[in-house]
């Protein structure tokens, strides 16, 4: 599955590589891609593994507001 979200208040492209990094040792999380001048992630991940809101708050974790762009099979 994939879900979509904006992270509104990331301030450098270390901090968003830094996520990013974080997100991908998720199990169940295969992909992480960021256009960071949108501030826009994309996560492809397993729901069977791990739930979108699990991901959702692993960013709300680290400091970060998030809001919820699409999610589609």
């Amino acid at each position: 599955m994939e879900i979509r979200f904006l992270v509104e208040d990331i301030a450098c492209t270390g901090c968003a590589m830094d996520m990013e990094n974080i997100l991908l040792e998720l199990n169940g999380v295969d992909e992480v891609s960021l256009n960071y001048a949108d501030r826009e992630f994309t996560i492809q991940y397993d729901p069977g593994v791990i739930e979108e809101k699990t991901i959702l708050k692993k960013v709300e974790n680290l400091g970060f507001k998030t809001k919820l762009i699409t999610e589609q099979n």
